[in-house]
Order: C-alpha cells, then structure tokens, then sequence
C-alpha cells in the first residue's frame, strides 16, 4: 500500500493538541499543491489569511440586505422580512443596509475594514451541501469532481518523503492550521477526511496500534513506523504552536463570552503575535447556518436563528480585528467568510429559506481597498462593496434565485495574486484556468488576461467594435459540443453567463443592453480549455 493511500485510508493526516479545550489540528499533509504554493509565497511576503466558514448556506439577504430593493423583499419574504427601519445603515453606501446583529461589522465597514463582494456564485450552482461544499473547498465547476482542494495536498507533492527531514530553517511551522472541530480543506470528497482528531499523538498510536513495541519488518509494520514518524513530527509542531500561543501578549482586547468563533479567533491572533510563520487559518462558526425553518422569531423578525448566527460572527472578527490592530499587524492580515451557497429570494411558509445559490461574501482587514478617494470614478465606486444590490423580481417565485455577479474563482485568484505573493500563472495552475481578478486589496484594477496569448487567438471574434452586441466567433474547426460563454466586464463582474451548443465554426452572438464604446472580456469554455476575447462596443 502507498503511504499516501494508506494516510487517505486511516484518516491520518492532522494530529491535534487541545489550546483551551479547543481542538488545533497542524496540517502539513493537506490534499493539494495549492497549500504548499500559496504558503511558501506567503511566507515570503508576510501576509497572513483567516478564513471564516459559515456552515449550511447563510441567507445573504438576512445580512446584508439591498435596501433599494426594498419593496422586492417584502413581496418576497414578508414572514421573516424585518422592518426596514431596523436595518443598519452603512456610511457612504445608499444602497446597502447590515442586519441590525452585526452592529461591530457596521462599525468595521464604516471605518473601512469591511468590504463586501455581492453576487458570487458560479455557473449551474449546485444545492446539495455536500457537493457544493466540495466544489467551494476544491476550486472546480459544478460539473468537475476533483480529489484536491484549492487549500489542500501540499507538502506531499512538492516534498514526497515529508516528514523525513522537516520541520526546515526556512519553513519551521505548519503550512496551516486549522482550528475547530473538522478539517474541510483537506476534503478528498463529500465524506472523506484526513483528519483524525485524539488528545495526543500516544493516544492516536495506541488506537491504531495497541502497543509501543519495535514494528515488524512487513509492509504493516512500514506504515506504523511511518505514522510514529508523523507522531514525531507532530510534537515538533506542538512545540511551535504551543510557543507561540505562550508568548506574552499585551494587548487588552476583551473577546466575548460564550462565543466559539471567538475562541477560535483569540487563539489565531495569540499566534499570529507569537510570531507563527503559517499563512493560512481557517476558522469554523460553531453554528449552521442552515435555516430552513425559525430562522426569525415568530414575534420579532430581528431576533431568531439569523440573529444568534450573525451576532457571533460579528462580535468575534470585530474583537479579532481590534486585537490585530492592538499588536500593530492589521496590515499583515486579511480574513474573508464563505458559505457553500446562498438562500431563495422567497422564503418558505416555516419562517426560514430554502437552499439558494449567489450571495455576498465578507472580507475584513485593514488592507482593504476601501478609500472612498481610491474608489471615486471606478467601476465599483462604493467605498466597501464590490458590485451592486442584486437586481431581484417584483414578484419573485420559488424558482427565482439572487443573481452571480462574480465567480468564486475570481476571489480565489485576487486572494492568491495580490495577498500571498503568487504570480498568475501560480494561480492559474491551482485554478486550471485564469480568472479576472478583483480590485479587493488595492485601487489598480487589474486584468490578468493576456489577449496576445497564441492560445486566445484560436478563435476570432468579429466585427470588432461591433454593433448593438452582436458578434460572430469563428473556431478553428469545426465544434460538435457545449461551450460555456461568460460576458465580464474589463473588471471582472459576470454581466451573462450561458451554455450553447454549436454544430459548426461560426456561432453567432447577440448581448442586449451592452453600453456604448465600451470594452468587455468574452470567457470561452471549449474542449477542455478556456479562451479570452476582448469585445469592444461602437
């Protein structure tokens, strides 16, 4: 049996201490080069990630409402639907209002560490949990299963005989740590992990062994010598993580109580100010967001299930940012939230929402790129949102969904190219395909396609200005199956999203409403690759 298949097969990847009874799992070992990639960069440049999951699908529009869709949402969800004038107002932003629970991110958006990305998605969203998780934590279209994460098999690929030899000089900590009770980014699949979670490497071996005598020379006994191996290597990585979390702090930020996030959150910021060189934390809220059903109270819409979620999540990254800013390494961290879908615009007659599929997605930091100065005149000029309200029916049916806005993917490949140092074709390779980036962490809105790329001119688009959004693309033979198109605009939001079939070369085009002696990016998805074509307006 190969080392890596029998890790998969004994779940043992990770090997946890307990810091406060919180469970820290130290993963050198996770399923994808993207880890390894993504924290050697980072390791380099400093920057630190924390990622929030919000498990079950967190109804995007019972956080952050669109307050100039306002008669929309009462006609959609009157039973769970608050009074407008309980909405949090946001500073220089008419349009968007926060639920009245997360009063510190309210403070945090208007002091410009808040920003949020509305309408992501991706196309033919899936609603399962298990398969949409899959596909958030792996980095894949909705029709591709792959066996990696976009955080996962790290160390095994770029260093196949880890752990001989490690920890290094150069990278002495755990690629990332993961804090919490599950361990999602090392995911092979919907039920699979590589984490195993004991009080103590000794108590994970004497499960699997029973005793402590010398192993036999048999290919049994070869994995066991390797797993006491990886216990070895674990209390190396206990050692450091346990260092670091005893290093004195001195701020005074009181976190709150009764709070797992929060917890999870205080332990992160210990670390970071132990001087930890891991990139990577991921952080799990300790409830689901689930709510199909009570997700408001029968007699107060403010209160409920919605209100407890976003209440936790909002008290604990505000306490974690003041700690950050205490330590003076605000500017070395940036964290974002992420739940597997979205809910329906129409709620269901249980006052709760059913599984939905775009909704917005959080990042926090002082790094962001929210200066209302740096914003003015660009294409997203809302100091601290990226995109606009969704656009949501008058009256809108149990099939009507929030619309995508922006593909999941472009958040991935802006976090790895302007925070942790990767170049583009890095991200490209964890990704499979190059996506446009967003302006997240700065002003400068860059695109990464390369429209001379001898790849992109495959296929001819033409007439080029055209007229009235109609255009031609001409393919370099002749093409018997799908292909995916999506219309961004030259900063990356998804204005059309469509799959056709063509029995041909020539497919011919027609975007209504396309703005006038503008500038549009054509995505092509054809046989197993993606093209760019730039369209420009008359």
């Amino acid at each position: 049996m190969k080392r890596r298949n029998f890790i998969k097969t004994t779940a043992v990847a990770t090997i946890p201490l307990f810091l406060k009874g919180i469970p820290v799992m130290a993963s050198s070992e996770m399923d994808s080069n993207t880890l390894e990639k993504m924290a050697l960069a980072a390791v380099n440049c400093g920057k630190i990630l924390v990622i929030v999951q919000q498990n079950g699908g967190n109804d995007g529009l019972n956080t952050i409402f669109p307050v100039d869709q306002w008669s929309s949402l009462v006609n959609a969800r009157s039973n769970i639907l608050m009074p407008q004038s309980s909405v949090l107002s946001l500073a220089n932003n008419l349009t968007t209002g926060l639920h009245p629970a997360m009063a510190e991110m309210k403070t945090m958006y208007d002091n410009g560490q808040m920003m949020i990305v509305q309408g992501v998605s991706y196309p033919n969203p899936n609603f399962s949990h298990f398969r949409a998780t899959d596909i958030w934590f792996t980095g894949s279209d909705s029709n591709v299963v792959l066996d990696s994460g976009w955080l996962g098999r790290a160390l095994d690929i770029k260093y196949p005989n880890y752990p001989n030899g490690y920890p290094t000089t150069d990278m002495p900590d755990p690629l990332a740590i993961q804090i919490g009770s599950t361990l999602p980014f090392s995911l092979q699949g919907p039920n699979m992990n590589m984490g195993y979670s004991a009080p103590n490497p000794n108590t994970l071996l004497n499960v699997i062994n029973g005793i402590t005598d010398p192993a036999p020379n048999s290919d049994y006994g070869h994995e066991l010598s390797f797993l006491r191996l990886m216990k070895d290597q674990s209390n190396i990585y206990k050692t450091v993580i346990q260092n670091a979390y005893n290093t004195t702090l001195s701020t005074s930020v009181t976190y709150p109580t009764n709070n797992s996030l929060a917890d999870q959150l205080k332990i992160v910021a210990k670390l970071i100010n132990g001087g930890l060189k891991t990139p990577i934390y991921i952080v799990n809220h300790p409830k689901t967001h689930d709510t199909h059903d009570n997700q408001v109270s029968d007699t107060d819409k403010t209160l409920g299930a919605q209100a407890t979620n976003l209440t936790i999540l909002s008290q604990a990254i505000s306490a974690f940012q003041q700690d950050l800013t205490a330590m003076g390494k605000d500017n070395l961290v940036t964290g974002m939230t992420f739940s597997e879908f979205g809910r329906r615009i129409i709620s269901n007659g249980s006052l709760g929402t059913d599984h939905g599929s775009a909704a917005p997605v959080i990042f926090f930091g002082a790094a962001l790129n929210t200066s209302p100065t740096q914003v003015s005149g660009t294409a997203y000029p809302v100091p601290g949102m990226i995109g606009t309200s969704p656009v949501l029916p008058t009256n809108a049916t149990v099939n009507d969904q929030v619309p995508m806005q922006f593909d999941y993917r472009q958040l991935y490949t802006t976090v790895m190219q302007d925070w942790l140092c990767m170049t583009e074709a890095e991200a490209t390779q964890v990704l499979g395909n190059s996506f446009v980036k967003l302006p997240i962490f700065n002003s400068t809105l860059l695109s990464t396609v390369n429209f001379e790329d001898d790849n992109n001119k495959n296929i001819v688009l033409y007439p080029n200005p055209c007229v009235d959004g109609r255009f031609s693309l001409q393919f370099p033979e002749k093409v018997g199956t799908n292909i995916q198109l999506s219309l961004l605009s030259i900063n990356g939001g998804i204005i059309d999203t469509r799959v056709v079939n063509l029995e041909g070369q020539i497919l011919d085009l027609k975007y209504a409403n396309l703005s006038s002696h503008a500038t549009y990016i054509l995505s092509i998805d054809w046989n197993g690759r993606r093209f760019y074509k730039k369209v420009i307006t008359a």
